[in-house]
């Protein structure tokens, strides 16, 4: 007998995502706390399907290992089978440290 998901349930694959079971309005969490080994911009961005959501994007100029917070909340509509992720990228290739406890985090919630 093969189990089917429920429309409105979440699964996390592909690894580090989250898709979500029916369409609908979600707000979308996203936050994480980071320094770098060069002082370059560096930009957080959710993604949906692989795109980067315009207004789920975070751009900041750091100094080398000062931590930044980068945190941001969105309301946005998803079709059923939408997969939301995070991206980092930098303007240089430079290492990136994380910070310490819960170091990025990700939540979808359906509204409606």
């Amino acid at each position: 007998m093969a189990s089917t998901m429920p429309a409105n349930a979440v699964t996390y694959t592909p690894a580090n995502s989250i898709t979500v079971g029916s369409a609908g309005t979600y707000e979308i969490n996203y936050s994480t706390t980071l320094s770098v080994a060069l002082g370059t911009t560096v930009t957080l961005a959710v993604r949906q399907n692989g795109t980067v959501i315009p207004d789920a994007t975070i751009s900041r100029v750091l100094s080398v290992g000062v931590g930044s917070l980068f945190s941001g909340s969105i309301i946005i509509n998803l079709a059923a089978g939408a997969v939301i992720d995070m991206t980092l990228s930098a303007l240089l290739a430079v290492g990136v440290t994380l910070g310490s406890g819960v170091n990025a985090t990700l939540t979808v919630k359906k509204l409606n």
